[in-house]
């Protein structure tokens, strides 16, 4: 079997070679018909019929057809899809069954003369839906997309116009929650403005891709422009009015914030350290208690400067009001400085501690000692004789002395004394010589 395939392989091959020739020459002499076809878009006219009546519609199955027809084979390859043009006419479409006949034109005057007989569209018809149409009004929603420059945040952004109008099938505008644009502020430390997309999204914020789904917006990009503001953090300072109730002591403030981030013109804050709660607010007078305040400090900022962000603008504030306490302090005379003393004067009292009445909160007479306190007695205009002490004391500024027990002071001369003395000692030598 090898030797007869081998054998006069040469020759076997030329008359192959021969063959295809032989026919390729029969095919260009007698330029046979033969069938083709070609995949054509259907493009659908007159959809104003439907939209008279309030209508839209949508293609089901295929939006293309097969185009047959007859050709030369030596004019096969001159053909392509683009020489023909396949539409369907709404006006045209049969309610009961939703069908709309195929028809097709060919383009070129040379492709058409190639062509024998009539090019035919399988399937010869296109099935459509129809569904209510609507138009409806959208407000844009702003979403801003990076991070602005440390120590700036977004103000207002006015965008032009600030709606849209979507038109499409019921079923379509249904799945759109919002319609809005997105902004990026990665890195804005200025105002910004320009031009931007605008897109729709479904009701968990995501973008929706309704390309080709019949929902018309009325424009596609709207003009912005953004403020960008400096943001500053001013602490809180408080201005007490009034005066407590006898008995009592104002021990200070204590509020819900320290401070709080405001935004505003880099000009407009460039004087603002502090935000200040006006005596108007916090009024003590004849307070037996703590005053509780609620105080929103939005009505305390100029009209161009508002509180940062999504913070609470309402702070409270209690002004701490404490009942005052006594407390008896026994002190030694021997502790008291005397002022003005004379040095032929003695002085003395008549006790060996006097006791003193401290006023002043709790916590602070609970760590008052008597090493604390400090006594002084002026006695520069006392002469020889028993006074009445009256005492100056010497207190930090959370203690007040309320009332002393009365104590007596007795001053001699000291010259006196020792004539006394002397005169003792000398009746004492005389009795013992007798």
């Amino acid at each position: 079997m090898k030797e007869r395939l081998t054998n006069n392989l040469g020759l076997k091959i030329l008359s192959v070679v021969i063959a295809v020739f032989m026919w390729l020459i029969m095919v260009n002499v007698s330029n046979p018909l033969v069938s083709d076809s070609q995949e054509v878009t259907v493009d659908m006219i007159n959809a104003e019929v439907l939209e008279k009546s309030n209508l839209t519609y949508e293609i089901i199955g295929k939006k293309t057809v097969t185009i047959s027809y007859e050709v030369r084979i030596r004019d096969r390859y001159k053909i392509s899809a683009s020489d023909f043009y396949v539409y369907a006419d709404l006006a045209e479409m049969y309610d009961v069954t939703g069908s709309v006949p195929v028809k097709i034109e060919v383009n070129d005057r040379n492709v058409k003369a190639m062509i024998e007989g009539t090019p035919i569209a399988k399937p010869g018809v296109v099935r459509v839906e129809t569904e209510p149409l609507q138009k409806k009004r959208f407000y844009l929603t702003v979403n801003t997309i990076g991070q602005e420059e440390e120590g700036y945040v977004t103000g207002d952004v006015a965008l032009n116009p600030e709606y849209v109008y979507v038109t499409g099938a019921e079923s379509v505008i249904g799945q759109i929650s919002s319609v809005g644009v997105e902004l990026n502020v990665e890195g804005a430390n200025s105002d910004m403005e320009g031009t931007t997309p605008v897109y729709f999204y479904d009701a968990n914020g995501n973008k929706l891709n309704l390309a080709g789904e019949q929902a018309d917006l009325n424009l596609t990009e709207v003009n912005y422009s953004m403020t960008v503001l400096k943001v500053k953090n001013l602490a809180l300072d408080f201005q007490v009015d009034g005066k407590v109730a006898d008995g009592y002591r104002f021990t200070g403030v204590e509020c819900s914030k320290k401070s709080v981030d405001v935004e505003g013109l880099k000009s407009a804050l460039a004087s603002m350290s502090t935000l200040t709660i006006p005596k108007e607010y916090l009024s003590i007078d004849g307070a037996t208690s703590d005053v509780q305040v609620d105080v929103d400090l939005k009505e305390l900022l100029p009209d161009n400067i508002t509180i940062a962000g999504d913070t609470d603008s309402v702070v409270h504030v209690t002004l701490k009001v404490e009942q005052l306490k006594k407390r008896t302090i026994s002190y030694n005379v021997l502790n008291v400085k005397f002022e003005g003393e004379r040095e032929n004067y003695s002085y003395s009292f008549d006790a060996d501690h006097v006791m003193l009445e401290i006023q002043g909160l709790e916590e602070d007479l609970d760590r008052l000692q008597a090493n604390d306190i400090e006594l002084s007695l002026d006695v520069t205009e006392l002469g020889p004789g028993d006074h009445q002490a009256g005492f100056d004391i010497q207190l930090d500024d959370g203690y007040e002395l309320v009332k002393y027990d009365p104590i007596t002071v007795h001053v001699v001369i000291i010259q006196s004394l020792q004539e006394k003395h002397r005169q003792k000692a000398e009746t004492s030598s005389k009795n013992t010589e007798s």
